[in-house]
């Protein structure tokens, strides 16, 4: 294990020359948030109407912390090596493993995280290289992946957002070739000029995550029925899927669901291909920095980003298609991005997965169908700015059916402190479960349709004053996480649900306000502030969450940048 204090003594150190030409650079940051939820819980309100921060028996709070070390070796302009390893990453502070046997003489703290898991103390997150070549720019390694606005790959670098922090972050291992076509397309034709276009290529291939250690069937196989008697053909129960090779008798035996540990495997399984996750990605994206529009500088960029993934083992073949484009000129500012994801998989294990249509013998296939989109359009001074957003993620009100066309945004592009990435985050996982955290919507934007103007002052240098309001209406109930109203529809079609107990159109709404310093060239402290107001459409009562749909946050970043 690389030693801690080995990073320690590069940070010490920085831009250091090594031997054979080789330096050494280093930037990172080191942070702490407090975050403080009263009344986040049923169990934990008040009487009074506004008499939030009197409950006191187990109101949320927390404070988390991460240093993150970010070395740069670079052999002149031509090849630099890029690690990224975290310390402490989003670990609570304290002992929150009971480790400790008598409170009153507890030592050592955990690593416990935010989702209340242990984590490492120190872990390299990323490594990669990237090198020039006389046609392009290659990287390859586990690098951080981002693009647009960050609603589908988003880095999770630094502290871009508006309100709130970054906690995940896009990693893929990756290998990828950039380059300027028109400029190699001018050399060859002798048209110098066309390589002063600033527009980009780039071709890449990822490796990601193989099949989990659970298989879901979405059925059952018995070799035997209640009396005993082995399942044969023609009788009531038999069914063809738990006789695969024809034998005429059920052969196999399983539950709807069966845990598959390493053993249940082949002895390659590591190395086995067939249930690899790859992709192809495709990016082509103008970039014009500092270009002349109408006679004054301005930047002017967008571009597409197409990504096909594919794994054997469940037939899935997904195509994604994103869009981006941003204007900021004279002031004004225009930015958006919208993707789309299509295609057929059989990757997605639900519980309760059925096909309805019948089409097909697989309970697991599915044909993606998922939109989404934000937009900001603003107009910034130098001692102000503002800016209005909308945005939208497509829900899906039958998730176990064979059309799957709900997916949240990416947790890291953060829209507002309450409604979104502490309410809904937490109904997610609570009506999901561990069984399908990966429709977690964990802060991200999901199954709904928002809009979110913010107000910015500056009234000293260094320091700005942020106002934010949140609108958010749902997209397709599904009568569980948003619950249904009368008149609810889907594609010009009424949505069927068991009950229609909501009244209320919107989802909910919120008022958020940060004041962020900046001092000492390094140092930054953000006080950040939330009331939020949700409606009948979120059970929060059926949740463990406050009944009356109230909800207020206190946070607070301190960080060191380097």
């Amino acid at each position: 294990m690389v030693s801690l204090a080995l990073w320690c003594a590069l940070l010490a150190r920085p831009a250091r020359a090594l031997d054979d030409g080789i330096t050494v650079d280093m930037e990172g940051y080191y942070r702490v948030r407090g975050v403080f939820l009263p009344g986040m819980y049923a169990d934990q309100r008040s009487s009074g109407p506004l008499d939030l921060f009197s409950a006191d028996d187990g109101d949320g709070r927390m404070l988390v912390q991460r240093l993150r070390l970010q070395p740069e070796f670079s052999a002149g302009d031509k090849a630099h090596l890029f690690i990224q390893a975290d310390a402490l990453d989003d670990v609570v502070w304290g002992d929150n493993e009971s480790l400790a046997s008598t409170a009153l003489f507890a030592g050592d703290p955990s690593t416990t995280g935010m989702d209340g898991h242990a984590g490492d103390t120190f872990r390299v997150k990323r490594a990669w290289v990237e090198f020039m070549t006389p046609v392009g720019l290659v990287r390859a390694g586990r690098q951080p992946s981002n693009w647009g606005l960050g609603l589908l790959a988003n880095g999770g670098d630094g502290f871009d957002d508006t309100f709130g922090d970054n906690h995940y972050g896009s990693t893929y291992d990756r290998l990828i070739f950039a380059t300027r076509p028109l400029a190699i397309a001018g050399a060859a034709a002798g048209k110098e000029s066309w390589g002063e276009v600033p527009l980009y290529l780039a071709v890449g291939v990822d490796r990601l995550v193989e099949d989990p250690l659970i298989q879901y069937y979405g059925y059952t196989c018995s070799r035997t029925d209640p009396a005993g008697d082995p399942i044969v053909e023609g009788s009531e129960d038999y069914d063809p899927r738990c006789d695969p090779d024809g034998q005429g008798y059920h052969t196999i035996e399983h539950d709807y669901t069966e845990p598959r540990a390493d053993d249940d495997r082949g002895q390659d399984w590591w190395i086995d291909q067939n249930d690899d996750v790859m992709e192809m990605i495709y990016v082509l994206v103008y970039k014009g920095e500092g270009v002349r529009l109408g006679g004054e500088e301005g930047d002017l960029m967008g571009g597409v980003y197409v990504v096909n993934r594919t794994q054997r083992e469940t037939d899935s073949d997904i195509w994604i298609y994103d869009a981006w484009a941003k204007l900021a000129w004279k002031g004004i500012y225009l930015e958006g991005e919208a993707l789309t994801i299509r295609g057929e998989t059989s990757a997605i294990a639900l519980p309760g997965t059925y096909d309805p249509s019948g089409a097909t013998d697989d309970p697991l296939y599915k044909k993606a169908d998922i939109w989404g989109y934000a937009a900001r359009a603003g107009y910034e001074r130098p001692g102000w700015s503002a800016v209005f957003e909308t945005g939208y993620a497509s829900g899906d009100d039958d998730a176990a059916d064979a059309d799957f066309t709900g997916r949240a945004l990416h947790p890291d592009y953060n829209v507002g402190l309450l409604l979104y990435e502490e309410v809904m985050a937490r109904v997610t996982a609570i009506t999901w479960t561990d069984a399908a955290d990966g429709l977690w919507s964990k802060g991200g934007v999901v199954n709904s349709r928002y809009v979110f103007p913010t107000f910015t002052a500056r009234p000293l240098p260094g320091n700005e004053v942020i106002l934010g309001v949140l609108g958010a209406w749902p997209d397709v109930p599904d009568g569980s996480r948003i619950l249904c109203r009368e008149g609810d529809e889907k594609g010009g079609e009424a949505v069927q649900c068991s009950s229609y107990d909501a009244e209320d159109a919107m989802l909910g709404w919120e008022v958020d306000l940060a004041v962020k310093q900046r001092f000492d060239e390094h140092m930054q402290a953000t006080l950040e502030g939330g009331y939020a107001r949700t409606t009948d459409r979120i059970p929060v009562a059926n949740l463990g969450l406050n009944p009356d749909g109230r909800f207020w946050t206190v946070q607070s970043r301190l960080a060191w940048e380097f």
